[in-house]
């Protein structure tokens, strides 16, 4: 069985390859050997390479988002696909931080304060200088997969009534209702969180008018950038409509010809109820070693008994 790793091997990572030794392992400088592959580790495949890789049976991304393969074509060679979800907590844990930033005007007092800008008691007890509690809040969580759950499950401890939004409906514990009707979640909450994954079907899924029924919501994105209509984002920051504004994903990244970018086309860093957040949700040495672990039990599923513990399914590409 031959493998090749696409993705940044760590000393954590190559410890748990020195495990499989049935395993014959290849890294991206073997790329030129990528049809005699039988496992693809990745998420960055373009469709000329799965077509190449003639003995593809799995692909295992070692993370959660699954909207950089080229589905169409692993669909119709059959190829099985399996992702990791090992840092899921860390990015709910994110995403709490980012709300009580941006809810309790951390980064904005902060900015004042290194000005000598004082707000609150010591400056005549302003209304204007409230900031926002999440004790008790009426939350949306958009998406009740392992981030959306362990949101959830975070938001425990503020004694917060919580709506999940997902396609399917049942019962979830940590939630206090599940409906499949978006307008339904965000309308009766205050504090909107986007945990959904990225797919044809979710790509600008809060448009302009759903962000018209956010007037005076707080909304926070740990999701995928392009789930918002960026243009539509802006203007409602601009109207002032938008309670406030925070995220971990964007529009625009980093690459090896221009390191130095704006994570926006829009200048939203320009608001002052904004949070702005490099996509570091799982980068914690819990949150690398825990997908990474995921990824492993899941080839091991694969060696043992010719299927991933987590397989994404092709039609939803989650």
């Amino acid at each position: 069985m031959k493998a090749i790793v696409l993705t940044k091997i760590t000393e954590y990572f190559r410890k748990k390859m020195e495990d499989y030794k049935e395993i014959e392992w290849f890294t991206s400088k073997d790329i030129a050997r990528l049809e005699e592959m039988d496992i693809v580790i990745g998420g960055f495949l373009t469709e000329e390479q799965v077509l190449k890789a003639k003995n593809l049976k799995v692909i295992f991304i070692p993370w959660t988002g699954t909207d950089k393969l080229p589905w169409k074509v692993i669909k119709e060679r059959g190829v099985i696909v399996s992702n990791s979800h090992g840092n899921g907590k860390m990015v709910a844990e994110r995403a709490i931080a980012l709300s009580l930033a941006l809810m309790g005007r951390v980064v904005e007092y902060h900015n004042d304060l290194k000005e000598g800008i004082w707000h609150g008691f010591a400056v005549g007890f302003k209304e204007e200088d409230y900031w926002f509690s999440l004790q008790k809040k009426k939350v949306a969580i958009l998406g009740t997969g392992v981030i959306g759950r362990h949101i959830a499950k975070l938001l425990k401890g503020f004694d917060c009534y919580i709506i999940g939004f997902k396609s399917k409906l049942e019962e979830i514990e940590g939630f206090h209702k599940i409906t499949n009707n978006l307008k339904e979640a965000i309308e009766n909450s205050q504090v909107v969180y986007l945990a959904l994954p990225l797919t044809s079907k979710t790509k600008n899924i809060i448009n302009g008018e759903v962000l018209s029924c956010m007037e005076g919501k707080y909304l926070i994105n740990v999701g995928r950038g392009e789930l918002i209509d960026e243009k539509a984002l802006y203007n409602i920051l601009k109207d002032k409509k938008l309670k406030g504004f925070a995220s971990d994903v964007w529009y625009n990244y980093p690459s090896k010809e221009r390191e130095i970018i704006l994570p926006y086309n829009y200048p939203i860093n320009m608001f002052k109820n904004v949070v702005i957040s490099p996509h570091v949700g799982g980068y914690t040495v819990e949150g690398q070693n825990g997908r990474i672990d995921e990824l492993f039990k899941n080839i091991n599923a694969f060696l043992k008994d010719g299927m991933p513990l987590t397989v994404v399914d092709p039609d939803l590409m989650y």
